[in-house]
């Protein structure tokens, strides 16, 4: 496992981010590792945590990456309480593996045709980098793999691998 501190400094290197820290928050039952990070440029935290990845290794242990405009502080560290509220209401979204093979199949073809690698059930198409030409390739080879007609619209409505992958169900 990798610790908060080589997570922090992969981040604080990315030349986007002008501040990172990192903390272990409770959700769900379980405990969480979640990054906030002040940008310098416009990033998302989905293409944030994969650079993490990617850099560190899939099982890093990093599950999300929070936006903020100041790092939340509380007697001079990182907020634990805040990053946990930012998880529970859905400002922090966490990395989930797709649950069923129809989930992964969606899955896949997004790594495929976005070149984002990974893509988890719940990530947004447009915070992954998605875009006009990507949703194109990636609706073609839904319609090759899954044999049903897709269109941009109920592509687009969808938004992540596990609520398009209901769609295809």
């Amino acid at each position: 496992m990798v610790s908060m501190a080589e997570i922090a400094a992969v981040l604080s290197a990315h030349p986007g981010v002008g501040r990172a820290e990192v903390a272990v928050v409770p959700h769900d039952g379980r405990d969480v590792t979640v990054a906030a990070v002040e940008l310098m440029e416009y990033l998302s935290g989905p293409v944030l945590r994969n650079h993490v990845r990617r850099q560190l290794g899939e099982d890093c242990g990093l599950n999300g990456v929070l936006v903020v405009d100041r790092v939340p502080l509380a007697g001079g560290a990182v907020d634990v309480e805040e990053l946990a509220a930012a998880v529970a209401d859905g400002r922090c979204a966490l990395f989930e593996d797709p649950r069923d093979d129809v989930e992964r199949r969606v899955a896949e073809i997004w790594s495929a045709q976005m070149d984002v690698r990974p893509v988890g059930a719940t990530d947004d198409f447009l915070e992954l980098g998605g875009d006009s030409l990507s949703a194109l390739g990636i609706i073609a080879a839904i319609e090759a793999e899954f044999d049903r007609p897709l269109d941009v619209y109920e592509f687009m409505s969808a938004s992540s691998v596990r609520r398009l992958a209901e769609m295809l169900r």
